[in-house]
């Protein structure tokens, strides 16, 4: 079936290119995990190592062209370091907050006790005294169980009368309790809640989440926090909180969102630094300055220059070995037609050993799919002629199908007419007569433009 076709050109070239672009992402994944585990603390030398070998592996499967895996597979390794580093975070974050907790618990506990001192007016030492300030403040060092009971030891057990019921109680467990126990262990033994903070679970997950995410924004927000813990009276502490909270939760939402668009902004640069070496028209190193809606329209500039430079790109591809397999087998290329076949959607070529005949290639150049027919440059009719010109384009065909396939491209027929069944298309314009009259003035190409 040779009459009119609609094909499919897929090259080695393109195909490469769309793969390398998947490995240059893979690479910015990498970096960005390793980034990320430094941010934690973290280190995990077999999870990296197993994905270095996998990268060198997609490496191997490029060189003989393994094409549908890598697109398969790289994808999904970019999903798995995503997934690893969230999971990391998840842990981590649970386990800062819950410490904060405790940090704070442990302050109440101290100034209960400095608070049951002062009331029976104990003296204590100079270095006990500092060390207690110390803790109230997060800055003393030693064992903080230690330094709770020391100071309940100097309450006299015949002077607790003065003391509540509940306050008697603490005393005495932690009188009895040993002193070499965890202050986590104390703490879930006796199931001390801060009752002044109602939201002291909620801020501190917030807070190792803002502190991972924007540390500079977590540090504004932990200034305003010790400002609010200050406040003396408890209805405006609320207030104060309530309004805290709400701005807190708003700024870690706002600095995931940020950190994702900036995750997906670094892989797309590292495909477009593959792509093209054209400098880019925007300093990396603002853009911790500009906002979130800033951030995505650079995105989507971003994705707009990509796509357009891959057009660019696929379409020379596709003009080039189409244009070098018809010049392999005897066809007219000369210079320009590239550029002729972008401007006009449309290109005749001549094969001398067929005077008076053609094949034309219609459709976009970056199109994907294109109709090529074989076609008539004369206003004579004979029908006969026209159909051994598309017995003989027939056998062309297939050659050109057998020269791409050794290039590694595919060229696919999706839609055909057979020999005879519409008429032969008559061509004939300024243009191809133009170009017959300087033929012989142009340079011809066998096998590259």
């Amino acid at each position: 079936m040779s009459g009119p076709k609609v094909v499919k050109i897929v090259t080695l070239e393109e195909v490469t290119a769309t793969c390398e672009g998947h490995l240059a992402r893979l690479d910015q994944s990498i970096k960005q995990w390793q980034n990320s585990m430094d941010k934690l603390g973290e280190t995990d030398e077999m999870f990296y190592e197993k994905t270095i070998a996998k990268r060198k592996t997609f490496d191997q499967m490029l060189k003989v062209k393994r094409f549908v895996e890598i697109q398969k597979l790289v994808p999904m390794e970019i999903t798995i370091l995503e997934d690893d580093i969230a999971k990391r975070r998840q842990l981590i974050v649970a386990s800062k907050s819950q410490a904060a907790i405790e940090e704070k618990q442990a302050k109440e506990n101290i100034k209960a006790v400095v608070n049951l001192l002062n009331n029976k007016q104990v003296v204590l030492s100079d270095e006990l005294n500092n060390d207690l300030q110390e803790a109230i403040k997060g800055k003393y060092q030693g064992n903080i169980n230690q330094l709770l009971t020391k100071a309940f030891n100097l309450l006299k057990p015949n002077n607790t009368t003065e003391l509540s019921q509940k306050q008697k109680a603490l005393l005495n467990r932690m009188v009895e309790d040993d002193t070499t126990q965890t202050f986590a262990s104390w703490i879930e033994k006796q199931n001390i809640e801060l009752q002044k903070d109602p939201y002291i679970h909620k801020i501190e997950l917030y807070l190792a989440e803002l502190s991972f995410e924007r540390k500079e924004v977590y540090d504004v927000f932990i200034e305003r926090l010790n400002v609010i813990e200050q406040e003396l009276q408890h209805s405006r502490q609320k207030l104060l909180l309530d309004s805290f909270v709400l701005d807190l939760a708003q700024a870690v939402k706002e600095a995931k969102e940020r950190g994702a668009l900036q995750t997906k902004l670094e892989l797309l640069l590292a495909e477009l630094h593959q792509t093209t070496m054209e400098p880019l028209d925007f300093d990396l190193n603002t853009l911790d300055t500009i906002n979130i809606n800033e951030l995505k329209e650079l995105i989507d500039r971003c994705e707009q220059t990509l796509a357009q430079i891959t057009e660019k790109n696929v379409a020379t591809y596709r003009q080039q070995a189409i244009l070098q397999g018809l010049a392999s087998l005897g066809y007219e290329v000369r210079h320009g037609m590239d550029t002729q076949w972008v401007q006009d959607g449309r290109l005749v070529l001549r094969n001398p050993s067929t005077p008076g005949y053609g094949i034309e290639l219609a459709g976009k150049a970056e199109a994907t799919r294109m109709q090529v027919r074989a076609v008539k440059l004369t206003s004579e009719s004979d029908h006969h002629r026209d159909k051994d010109i598309e017995t003989l384009w027939c056998g062309d065909f297939t050659k050109l199908q057998q020269w791409l396939a050794k290039q590694g491209s595919d060229l696919i027929i999706e839609k055909a007419l057979p020999v005879g069944a519409v008429a032969l298309k008559s061509v004939i314009t300024e243009e191809i007569d133009s170009s017959e009259l300087a033929t012989d003035q142009k340079t011809l190409f066998s096998k590259k433009i």
